[in-house]
């Protein structure tokens, strides 16, 4: 009977061994032109976002309506051009916001943003028009969803002059003014 078992012992052990002669390291089958997806983040297996397209629905609190593009130039910056509506009190108008999305955690799109910006705006009063040069800056958190779906909560300051036109027209939007940034988006 012990002689049985030793023999059973035996065979699992030749077994066990035949089957790590026989085993080779798995290989994968890459090609020069496959690309890497893994990031920072490993948010997805689709690669990091490029491209979005936001509104900021808290400006409206005062008085700005715009939409909002961003590309990503990198791991820690967007570019970003912002179309906007002005209407405060008795003065309407339009401009553009140009700046940059910073996001010093290197995951773009999610955590600590730093967005830094210019602005250009000619705003009517009245029958009569000025032109308005502002630059200015917020920070705040950056939320987006694995579908895509983007939440940025933030706040700020921006200092706007008149650089053309006249200055009656700009009335109360001249000097440093709050900038609240409440966006939300989409980003792809």
């Amino acid at each position: 009977m012990k002689v049985g078992i030793h023999r059973a012992r035996l065979a699992c052990l030749s077994l066990l061994g035949a089957l790590c002669l026989a085993i080779t390291p798995a290989r994968a089958a890459e090609t020069p032109r496959d690309r890497e997806t893994d990031h920072l983040d490993a948010f997805d297996d689709g690669g990091p976002r490029s491209f979005g397209l936001l509104v900021n629905p808290a400006g409206m609190l005062l008085g700005v309506f715009g939409a909002e593009v961003d590309v990503l130039l990198g791991d820690v910056a967007a570019a970003t051009v912002e179309g906007d509506w002005l209407s405060n009190g008795g003065v309407t108008g339009y401009g553009g916001t140009f700046g940059l999305s910073l996001f010093p955690q290197r995951v773009p799109f999610h955590g600590l943003v730093l967005r830094p910006q210019l602005s250009l705006a000619r705003v009517d009063s009245d029958g009569s028009t000025a032109e308005l040069f502002g630059a200015g800056a917020t920070i705040g958190w950056e939320w987006t969803l694995r579908v895509g779906l983007t939440f940025r909560v933030g706040g700020g300051a921006a200092f706007t002059h008149v650089v053309g036109g006249d200055a009656a027209a700009s009335a109360g939007l001249e000097g440093v003014r709050p900038l609240a940034d409440g966006t939300v988006g989409w980003v792809f």
